[in-house]
């Protein structure tokens, strides 16, 4: 069974249009079965959660002390993430354990950072409110908010829960995987939840 953020819950009478259609959450996203969902539909995804701000509008936190962010949806097949940005909040470098993402802009812009495999930046994005990106397994990014504005972008990745890894440390030290406690919410039976990644 697939955990759903509160929010994704809430009282439907609250809301002009039912929370959750069948076309803004295809079956394969709430699949208790592992397997992974193609880009083009994790980009659907990730904007159509950007497009519903009556989900994370209630939700969203922007906070000068720390980069916020919450778990919105995980089942076998995917997870989507709501993460608040305040000006100056960035990722360490990492990638994405060879998990397939997308990431939409709710709200505001970030800069994403692209480097190759060895660490090296290669190009600098800038991603505006409404803007979607898809990117594959060996993709290795740093998003940040480098402008005067918070800004709020709802991400998802394929195969859900792969460990991320991060770019050496100046002193050399070597790539380490991520290891923060997951959030707060329900382990469905007999599943494990894998620590989650503070670069999100």
């Amino acid at each position: 069974m697939p955990l759903l953020h509160p929010a994704l819950g809430a009282d439907p009478a609250r809301h002009a249009a039912p929370f959750l259609p069948a076309p803004f959450l295809p079956a394969a996203c709430l699949s208790d079965e592992p397997g992974i969902i193609d880009l083009a539909t994790l980009r659907d995804l990730t904007a159509a959660f950007a497009g519903v701000p009556e989900i994370w509008r209630p939700v969203i936190h922007h906070r000068p002390d720390r980069r916020w962010y919450t778990r919105l949806l995980l089942s076998a097949t995917v997870e989507v993430w709501l993460i608040g940005w305040y000006p100056g909040q960035q990722t360490e470098v990492h990638d994405h354990g060879g998990a397939l993402g997308a990431m939409t802009v709710a709200e505001g812009r970030v800069e994403e950072d692209r480097y190759d495999r060895n660490w090296t930046i290669t190009r600098v994005r800038q991603h505006l409110t409404g803007s979607s990106v898809g990117f594959g397994a060996e993709h290795v990014h740093r998003v940040a908010n480098r402008g005067q504005e918070v800004a709020t972008t709802i991400h998802a990745y394929s195969p859900p829960e792969l460990p991320m890894r991060f770019a050496p440390t100046q002193d050399g030290a070597d790539v380490r995987a991520a290891a923060v406690p997951a959030p707060a919410l329900a382990t469905p039976a007999g599943r494990d939840v894998a620590a989650v990644g503070a670069a999100r």
